[in-house]
Parts: structure tokens; C-alpha cells; sequence
């Protein structure tokens, strides 16, 4: 057996060249340098995924948290705007149409009322109340309208649920509705109406509507106790079982309820009922707690493994809608996708001259939608929304306080318009008075600034001219507002008309000059404040007037100065005002309750372009104690003279004899004044040039799919706003030029013999 010589493990190494080790050991650093001068002239400021903007995506922000996109209780407008592009009533309104216009939507038209009397029998023309029994509307549906795909709808071939097969393992990853491997559709059926209108009696629900709905409809307070005997049947059943009713809510089949007020006809047609005449239901028609609901889908997402992956109506709204949900996550942002069911109906073909100067029927007849997917990003600050919109990658934007000067400046006519960069910007400029109104209210119960008598009514009358309502609006919000001179905004039948004729006498004069509107003297107040019973602001004690204002808004930088502002305007006539704050839950408590002496900038939007929908906040029924939290007459206000007079104008057609009405009601308003009418806000919207269609519209939020993108447009500008700063990344490559050189200079000096 031969033996080997292990090798000596002492042997000196070869040593490396100089140079060689030398560049090694610079070749890191001269890469990492390299590596990031190549990032930086690859980096980007996008926020989108790489190639969204390039296509028919519309970008959009919310700054509010969303509660709930499920139609029988979604009620703020951010929701709208979301929820109702998914989901479709029987009516909608004309998009371009003003004042605004119903017009039908999944209804093949507007149903007329057919007025019953007691007797039986048909009544002719437009009858009075007393004489109607029963009010019915007959609705048509269009024929061949399908719901959106969705997992509900998939059946097994004996027509079972495919989802069913599902084990809660399979559906343990699932986070979106588009993860279910089977998606299916069906026609729109009449009963969907009737399962919807069902849904809203069930009291776990607490749809916001229910009370307004069940005064008219014909026995929904009787099916709602029906639905609440069968839900605590249902709920001690599953108890019994084990099983967990907080996590996994009993469902009762709403299909099988008698509801007198929604009849089904047939597959395409039902009947509404009322109890009583009243014109303003057919605007309900076009809310969005009139969608139909598929049984189906109720059926699908009281699954408990649905439920236990999070997935229900609050998130995923089933429609017939133009677009339906593609992600969902409320915290961070929503994507809604083109619905492939949808019968793309036609873009408008008829505006107003204006319209089609603004390019608004550029597009008329064509179908829609035209955008393809809307995004829609949640943004906690104004200012990054704004940065974002300048930047090209919002579409559209509101203007933040800080930013409005540098967007908006007055014009020679003394109007805010656009500044000159923005004009160079190609942004468009969208102004339009919202139907809203914000408030300072007086509490008509307290016995200091309520009461009906001539001295309570000057008491607040002076303080209605001390609070100049055009001082705040160009303090506070930079002259986006008009002072209102009635409770009814501009846009809406009966609201205060231009010109003196429009002024309301008991605070404002006409001034010529101007051509508008303006406070009276605040020597009128004083003067109004003595005969009250408080000159120069002391009462009979010998004691100056002290007033309390209830709020929630403690630590809001807004509302402290706000408040100073208040405290400036009361001085002037002698009076102390003090804070009484409290948290939400109180305040809330102190206002259900009558707790309370004055509060400030409560405000009403309009459900629909009527002059009752703002009256009623005054009609005695619906005082907040009187009716135990559940009106909306937050100051409880009560006149019979008032209420006499919106009892005949409530169930009227509009026509000359309503509008004197209107007129008759506002002067009492005016005259009485349970507030001081503050401001109706005024919305400025900027959008980019590539963005066509938009039309600020204040009574729906379905028209997303009448608006288009020039994509292209939009890629360029973006380029062009956001090109990268090339200085610096120049100056880095010359750094590593440099420093490559000195190496191989040094690396070749350390070789020489």
C-alpha cells in the first residue's frame, strides 16, 4: 500500500497583484453609486400601479371614514358616490336638466298617482288631502335588466348554490367577491323591490329612513312588528343551537311578508301604496334605499363563513349599476370595475345652450360608461390630496383653505375665479351653490331665547343682525357661501328670489349700489335688543345677558376661532356668550333632550329638490322632544300659525297656489326667526383638462358613467408636471466618473517598479 504526503498547510500564498485588489475592493462602492444614479433616473412619484393611468381609470379621493355602503343604510355623501354608481333606483335625474328633473332609471317611466277616495273610488284632477284614503303608484320595470356577476347568483346544476360547496377552509382566503371560483346573474324582478322595502322594517337595521317612510307607506309599522316577533323567534332558536347570533345574525325571508304599501304585480311591474297623499314620495323613488335587493344576495352573505371572511353588503353592494365593486378596503381605498351585465344606456342628447358651449353634449347619444374603472383613494389631509391633484394624479379636487389663494383670485368683476396658474394649467373651475343650509338655532323651549312673544322674537332678531353672515363667509371660508336669507337654498322652488323682493326684511336691507343684500345697522339690533327687554345688553336684574352656547367641537382650532369670532359679534351688542362643551354623545343627549340654549352651524342637506324637505325642519310634529329624538326640528319650533299653513303646501302639486304658500311660510319663518339662517355653502371643484362630463350634480351621485378621460392628455401633462430634477443625479454620475478615474490612476502608480 503505497503512503501520500499530506501538503504543508504553512506554505506561504501567492500574493495578488496590487491593482487587482485594489479595484476589488473599490467595486462595491463604485456600484452602489452607479445602481443609484440608475434609480434615480428611474424613480417615479406615481402613486398608482404601473400603466392604471394610461387607461380610462378615473382617480378620486374621500377624506371621510366609510360606515356602511349597504343601501338600506348608507347615508353620507362620500358613500354616495361610491354606493349609488353600483346600485340603481326606479328614477333618477336628468343630468343636465336645471331645475332639477326626474327622469326615469330602471323604470320604464314616471309613475303618476292615482288618488283613492274613502269611498272606494278613483279621484279625478288633484284632489285635497282630506278626500284621499290611498295613494298608489304603479311601476313598470325595464324589461331584460341583469344584476352584475356576483357568487350568488351561480347555482349548481340542481339548482343549488354553487358557493354551498364551499367549506369555510376554502373561503378562509377569500377577501374580495371576484375570489369565488363561480359568478353568475339573473334578470332585475319586481319582488327585489318589495324584499328591499321589507328589509328597511326590520329595527336591527335602523335604516335612517325608516321613520320618514313608515308615516306614508301603508303598514310598514305592521310588518315591522311582525319582523321583530319572527327575528326573536329566529334569534332564541339559534341560541338554543349554540349558535353565536352577535357574530352570525339570524335572516328572516323577507319574501314572505305582506307589506300592504309594495304590492308585486308581476315580474316587471309592482304597485307603491301610501296612507295619505303626500307628491314628495315620488323623489324616494330616485334614493338609493329604493334599490332593489336580490334575496339572494341576503342569503349568500348570512353565510357564517361569508360573515367570518368579512365579506357583506356594508362592503360589497349587489346592483344593476354601471360599475360593481373590484376592491374594498375602506381604511385605504375602493376600485370600482365596468359592470359587463350593464345595458350601457346612451350619454344625454339635449342641455341648455351653456351646455353645449361647456362642451357638456360633446358626447350626446353615445353609450355608456366611458371610464372603464374609478378609483378611489381614502386621504386623511387636504394638503397631499392637493399636492396629488396638481401633480396630475387626481382628476379632480376640492380647493383646501390654505391653497384657495393660490387657486382662485378675484376677477375684474369682482367675482373668485381662477388664478393665472391654474388657467396655464388647463384646470377647469366648477362653482355651484349646494342645496344646503347651515344654521345658528336658538332653542324655541328655553325660556331666555325661545318663546313666541314680541320680545323673545326681537331678542333673537337682534341677534340674527349682530351675526353678519357675509363677515364669516370671507373670514371662514374664503367667500364660498351666500348668506341665506331663508331656510330654502337657491335651486329650489320657493327659495327667496334675486333682488330686493328676495330680502328678508327683519335682518337685511337692499343695498342698490352692490346689488345685493346686506346686513341692517347694528343700531337697528340695539335698538331691537331694548325693546326686548335688554338695553345695551343688561336684563331686568341689573346683570348683562349671559348665553350659553352647547357644542362638541372642543380642541377644533376651527371652531376656537369660530367661537372668538361669535364672541366679537355679541359683544357689540352688550351680551356675554360662553361655551358649554361637551362630547358627542352628550351634546347629542343635551339636543335630544331640550338640554340646551343655542348651538351654531347646524346644517341640513337636501334629500331631494323640494321646498318641504326643508319646511318640514320647522313643522311642530317634528320637534326632537316632541317626538323623542326621532324629527328633525332641532330647535323645537312650534306655531300654529306655521303649521297650519305647511299641513296645505306639504301634500300640494307644485303650481302658483303652493308657491304662496311657500312665500307665507318663509315670511312667518323670517319674522319668528327660531335661527339665525346663516349661509348656504357654495362648492368650488377644480378638474384637469382631460377630465369631460363633469357636471357638479347635488341631488345623485349616479353619473360617474357619463364622464370620459383623455388618457393620453393625461400621461403627457404628467410627464411634464413631474419631470425628474436631473442636476443632481448629473452631479452623482460625475462623482463616480471622477472617482472611477482617481482608482485606476492610483491602481496603475501602485503597479510601477
Amino acid at each position: 500500500m503505497s503512503s501520500q504526503t499530506a501538503p504543508d498547510q504553512s506554505a506561504p500564498r501567492r500574493r495578488q497583484p496590487r491593482r487587482r485588489r485594489w479595484l476589488l475592493g473599490a467595486l462595491p462602492p463604485l456600484l452602489a453609486l452607479l445602481i443609484a444614479a440608475i434609480l434615480a433616473f428611474s424613480a417615479t412619484n406615481d402613486p398608482w400601479p404601473a400603466g392604471m393611468a394610461a387607461d380610462e381609470t378615473f382617480f378620486t379621493s374621500y377624506s371621510s371614514s366609510i360606515k356602511s355602503l349597504d343601501p338600506a343604510v348608507s347615508y353620507y355623501v362620500h358613500e354616495g358616490e361610491i354606493l349609488d354608481s353600483i346600485v340603481e333606483m326606479p328614477l333618477s335625474y336628468h343630468y343636465l336638466r336645471r331645475p332639477y328633473e326626474l327622469c326615469p332609471m330602471l323604470a320604464s317611466a314616471i309613475p303618476v298617482p292615482r288618488y283613492i277616495g274613502h269611498d272606494g273610488a278613483t279621484l279625478s284632477g288633484d284632489p285635497p288631502p282630506e278626500q284621499v284614503a290611498r295613494v298608489e303608484y304603479d311601476i313598470e320595470l325595464i324589461p331584460g335588466i341583469r344584476y352584475q356577476p356576483h357568487p350568488c347568483f351561480a347555482k349548481n346544476s340542481d339548482g343549488t348554490p354553487h358557493y354551498q360547496q364551499l367549506t369555510p377552509r376554502d373561503l378562509k382566503g377569500f377577501r374580495r367577491i371576484g375570489d369565488f371560483p363561480a359568478q353568475d346573474s339573473r334578470e332585475l324582478h319586481a319582488e327585489d323591490f318589495k324584499v328591499a322595502l321589507v328589509r328597511l322594517c326590520d329595527t336591527r337595521l335602523a335604516s335612517p329612513v325608516y321613520s320618514t317612510l313608515k308615516s306614508f307607506i301603508l303598514g310598514m309599522d305592521d310588518c315591522s312588528a311582525q319582523l321583530k316577533n319572527d327575528v326573536a323567534t329566529l334569534e332564541a332558536d339559534a341560541s338554543r343551537d349554540g349558535r353565536d347570533i352577535g357574530m352570525h345574525p339570524v335572516l328572516p325571508d323577507y319574501r314572505r311578508y305582506d307589506l300592504a304599501g309594495l304590492q308585486v304585480i308581476d315580474q316587471h311591474r309592482f304597485r307603491l301604496v301610501l296612507s295619505r297623499k303626500y307628491p314628495q314620495a315620488i323623489y324616494w323613488l330616485a334614493m338609493h334605499f329604493f334599490a332593489p335587493m336580490p334575496w339572494e344576495a341576503l342569503a349568500f352573505y348570512h353565510q357564517p363563513a361569508v360573515m367570518d371572511a368579512r365579506l357583506s353588503l356594508k362592503n360589497w353592494p349587489v346592483g344593476t349599476g354601471a360599475y360593481m365593486m373590484h376592491e374594498c378596503a375602506p381604511a385605504d381605498h375602493v376600485t370600482i370595475v365596468k359592470n359587463p351585465n350593464f345595458r350601457h344606456e346612451p350619454y344625454p342628447n339635449d342641455g341648455s345652450d351653456d351646455d353645449r358651449h361647456a362642451g357638456l353634449l360633446n358626447d350626446a347619444g353615445k353609450t355608456t360608461p366611458f371610464i372603464k374603472r374609478v378609483v378611489f383613494q381614502f386621504e386623511r389631509e387636504a394638503i397631499p390630496t392637493w399636492i396629488k391633484f396638481l401633480q396630475g394624479y387626481y382628476d379632480n379636487s376640492g380647493i383646501p383653505n390654505d391653497m384657495f389663494d393660490a387657486a382662485v383670485a378675484m376677477n375684474p368683476n369682482g367675482e373668485l375665479a381662477l388664478s393665472q396658474d391654474m388657467i396655464q394649467r388647463g384646470i377647469r373651475l366648477n362653482t355651484g351653490v349646494a342645496p344646503t343650509i347651515f344654521y345658528f338655532g336658538f332653542n324655541m323651549l328655553d325660556p331666555v331665547v325661545g318663546g313666541n312673544s314680541p320680545r323673545q322674537k326681537k331678542l333673537r332678531q337682534a341677534i340674527s343682525i349682530a351675526l353678519d353672515y357675509q363677515e364669516f363667509i370671507d373670514i371662514f371660508l374664503n367667500g364660498r357661501g351666500v348668506v341665506a336669507q331663508s331656510v330654502i337654498p337657491p335651486g329650489i322652488t320657493g327659495a327667496p328670489a334675486d333682488g330686493p323682493t328676495g330680502v328678508n326684511p327683519f335682518v337685511d336691507t337692499w343695498d342698490d349700489l352692490r346689488q345685493t343684500p346686506r346686513r341692517r345697522p347694528i343700531d337697528d339690533a340695539r335698538k331691537l335688543l331694548a325693546d326686548a327687554g335688554y338695553p345695551n345688553g343688561i336684563g331686568p336684574d341689573g346683570a348683562p345677558l349671559t348665553l350659553f352656547l352647547d357644542h362638541a367641537s372642543a380642541g377644533q382650532s376651527a371652531f376656537k376661532a369660530q367661537f372668538q369670532w361669535l364672541r366679537q359679534r355679541f359683544d357689540l351688542l352688550g351680551i356675554n356668550i360662553q361655551e358649554r362643551p361637551s362630547d358627542l354623545n352628550r351634546w347629542r343627549d343635551k339636543v335630544n333632550t331640550g338640554n340646551w340654549q343655542i348651538i351654531f352651524n347646524k346644517g341640513w342637506l337636501a334629500d331631494y329638490p323640494d321646498p318641504e324637505n326643508f319646511l318640514f325642519l320647522f313643522y311642530s310634529a317634528n320637534g326632537v322632544v316632541n317626538s323623542g329624538g326621532r324629527g328633525a326640528n332641532y330647535v323645537n319650533y312650534s306655531s300654529e300659525a306655521f303649521d297650519a299653513v305647511f299641513k296645505q303646501l306639504e301634500s300640494m302639486a307644485d303650481g302658483p297656489e303652493r308657491l304662496a304658500l311657500i312665500q307665507q311660510a318663509t315670511r312667518i319663518l323670517q319674522e319668528d326667526a327660531p335661527c339665525c339662517w346663516g349661509f348656504h355653502p357654495k362648492n368650488f371643484i377644480l378638474t384637469h383638462a382631460w377630465l369631460h362630463n363633469y357636471q357638479p350634480h347635488e341631488m345623485s351621485k349616479s353619473f360617474l358613467k357619463y364622464r370620459r378621460i383623455d388618457a393620453a392628455q393625461r400621461q403627457q401633462r404628467q410627464r411634464d408636471w413631474n419631470r425628474p430634477r436631473l442636476a443632481g443625479i448629473y452631479a452623482a454620475l460625475g462623482i463616480v466618473a471622477v472617482a472611477a478615474s482617481a482608482m485606476i490612476l492610483c491602481s496603475k502608480r501602485e503597479d510601477l517598479p
